[in-house]
């Protein structure tokens, strides 16, 4: 037997190449493990297979050839009708970098092939799964009933998606062996082909999990949806065939793809999300768009408020969620209602309005956001103290509701914003020294008590209220922290510690029930998805940012940090190449920085606590993200109409809701949607950047 041994540059770990009569074994370790993380047969773990349906089965390399230096081993054969080389070499960040190419030096063209390197595990039943932005534990908590990326289901048991899909193109798999945690991650560095007529295909990722056994898959381009090969998702709940994955290798074509390994201890098997995000920053080195200055979104978003401002008859005044100004740009077909919370911020927009009218020294917004406030506080009311209407229709002069298996109700999560908002203007005009109004810290009173006392059983808030005040579910969700962050930022305003002791309760059953394991990851923060999603990750997040400003306590510290990692899952750190002539590729679209939605929801937006990031980071002393919050606010700068007729709309400072950036509803372009979130995200987050600068 000969063995090929290449170490890290810190000696930590190792890939041991054995060589004996033909066969070829791969095994990784780290220093004073007993058992390697990895051990594969190199001809089990190379996948090669000509005409449809591709298939996944190893194929032997014949003629393996194998050559070493003092810090790479380079093997190269012959696999089926390919010749095949792979290169294993560690780079600066101890990541084991592997460069694969297959080449076609016959003089016949080969069709419909499909290959690839596959990484076998062994299963025990309690490993945790991590593929960004689709696979978080297999997605407990997805709604059985609609379509979401799954393993261990279908004829083939795996999920295959394209690379460009993947935010930080990696699969992990955490477990525990021997009483210890481990890890093991396969990142892919993307690369694509691109066709005569400018298609662009990238390479795909994914695992197929068996009873046994968990095989990470890195191929050529074929797909697998759930089980069913040669499908993609394409819309929420809709899948369709796809014709594209297997490729035609033409005489003297050759597909280079590079991959990196990596391996190692884990706290625990549901915290392999961080390694995949803090090594993924190594690996891809982001750098995102910055296409305005601050000062250029806070005039451009403020001219997308001006335009939502709407007052009605009875005394409505507030911000509607669909503009009616726009002849095109506007495919709600909606009638005018303004929305609180969710897709609406009503409130939030009013905070905008107020702060940039004691910024700029104008009175008229300022009076705008109190005529708001007003109007929300005073009639949305129901005979249930506490209880509020959601949104209000203008044309019909009628409040309303949202809806769940038909009954109307109130949602955790739209009510938990528009209180913190309500707290947060509070908070802005007692900074200003402004008088204000009693029914204001009254209402923000009330719904304080009615979440302190409308609580689960469990301990936490649940995704809904009927409008008697009853819960309407009792699911285990993470849909009602914005409660949680309402009640902190309540117990400031208003004086009371008790509110506060309710949030630390609260957060201690949220932190118990979703990020102690991860085993039930952040769940169901929207009353349409039903899955796994950023948002309710992302209100975790902010809840302990909140609760660590107030309090100071490290435990909130550290589990802001650890919500902050599984939210930076769904950022793009690298920027995937668009079709030519698509409107991505005409503008120069960069995704990094970007986040996701959902795993039912496979498009980017630019909902993103981005300042609470660069905050934290600057609380804690953490650049990395200080930066990152930055970054990310930066990049959401594309995409905002700057002149009539940019992005599909007249209005200038309007946002588009849905930018795709995968065969998630037709790759490369963005939607017409344009409900008025985005534009009060942004702005809000712009406007606090701006103080943050100055105040620097």
């Amino acid at each position: 037997m000969i063995r090929y041994v290449i170490a890290s540059s810190d000696k930590r770990k190792e890939a041991v190449i054995a060589a004996d009569d033909g066969e070829i074994k791969l095994t990784l370790h780290i220093a004073g493990d007993r058992t390697p993380y990895f051990a594969g047969d190199l001809h089990s773990m190379l996948s090669y297979s000509a005409g449809r349906p591709w298939r996944f089965e190893g194929t032997r390399l014949e003629g393996a050839h194998i050559t070493a230096d003092h810090d790479s081993v380079l093997i190269k054969g012959q696999l089926e009708s390919l010749s095949f080389k792979l290169k294993l070499a560690y780079d600066e960040n101890q990541l084991l970098k592997l460069y694969a190419a297959w080449e076609n030096r016959t003089g016949t063209q080969l069709n419909d092939i499909a290959v690839g390197i596959l990484f076998e595990l062994p299963r025990n039943g309690e490993e945790i799964i991590t593929i960004p932005h689709m696979i978080y534990n297999n997605n407990p908590s997805s709604d059985p009933s609609r379509l979401v990326p799954r393993l261990g289901i279908g004829e083939g048991k795996g999920f295959v998606c394209e690379e460009h899909r993947l935010p930080i193109p990696c699969v992990n798999m955490g477990w525990t062996e021997e009483g210890r945690g481990r890890y093991f991650s396969l990142y892919s560095v993307p690369s694509y082909v691109e066709s005569a007529d400018g298609a662009v295909q990238y390479g795909s990722l994914g695992a197929v999990q068996e009873e046994h056994r968990l095989v990470m898959t890195a191929m050529s381009g074929v797909l697998m949806f759930n089980g069913t090969k040669d499908t993609v998702y394409v819309a929420k709940s809709k899948i369709q065939p796809y014709k594209g994955g297997c490729m035609d290798f033409p005489p003297g074509f050759s597909l280079a793809k590079e991959y990196a390994l990596d391996w190692g201890a884990l706290q625990r098997p549901g915290y392999g999300f961080r390694e995949v995000v803090h090594k993924g920053l190594d690996l891809y080195a982001p750098e995102g768009a910055k296409p305005l200055t601050t000062e250029e979104m806070v005039r451009l978003k403020s001219h997308a408020l001006d335009d939502r401002w709407r007052t009605g008859k009875s005394g409505a005044a507030g911000y509607i969620k669909f503009t009616d100004s726009n002849p095109f740009g506007n495919v709600s077909k909606h009638p005018l209602h303004y929305m609180y919370g969710w897709t609406g911020q009503c409130l939030k927009l009013a905070w905008c309005d107020a702060k940039l009218g004691f910024d700029l020294g104008q009175e008229e917004r300022i009076e705008r956001c109190i005529r708001a406030v007003d109007f929300y506080v005073k009639e949305s009311r129901t005979g249930i103290p506490g209880v509020r209407h959601s949104s209000y229709r203008l044309a019909e002069e009628q409040w309303d509701d949202f809806s769940w298996n038909g009954q109307p109700v109130l949602s955790s999560r739209a009510y938990g914003e528009t209180a913190a908002d309500l707290a947060d203007i509070i908070q802005l005009f007692a900074e200003q020294s402004r008088d204000i109004p009693p029914a204001w810290m009254d209402a923000l009173i009330e719904t304080a008590e009615f979440c302190t006392s409308g609580g689960l059983a469990s301990g936490i808030m649940p995704a809904a209220w009927l409008m008697d005040g009853t819960p309407a579910d009792e699911m285990i969700t993470a849909a009602g922290l914005p409660c949680l962050i309402a009640l902190a930022k309540a117990s400031q305003v208003a004086g009371d510690n008790r509110y506060l002791s309710a949030a630390e309760m609260m957060m201690q059953r949220y932190y118990e029930y979703h990020a102690a394991t991860f085993e039930r990851p952040f769940a169901r923060s929207t009353l349409d998805a039903k899955c796994e999603d950023k948002e309710a990750g992302m209100y975790f997040f902010m809840a302990a940012y909140e609760l660590y400003a107030i309090t100071g306590q490290t435990r909130y510290k550290e589990w802001a940090e650890l919500s902050a990692d599984w939210l930076l899952t769904y950022v793009f750190l690298w920027n995937p190449a668009y079709d030519q002539r698509s409107a991505f590729r005409n503008a120069g679209f960069n995704a990094v920085g970007w986040p996701g939605v959902s795993v039912q929801n496979h498009h980017l937006d630019v909902f993103f606590p981005t300042y609470e990031f660069y905050r934290f980071g600057q609380l804690t002393g953490n650049p990395v993200y200080e930066r990152l919050g930055r970054m990310i606010f930066d990049a959401m700068g594309q995409g905002i109409c700057t002149q009539p007729g940019e992005w599909k709309f007249t209005v200038v400072g309007e946002q588009a809701e849905g930018f795709f950036q995968t065969n998630w509803n037709h790759r490369g372009h963005s939607n017409k949607w344009n409900p008025s979130w985005v534009i009060a995200l942004v702005l809000q987050n712009a406007l606090r950047f701006q103080d943050a600068v100055t105040g620097d």
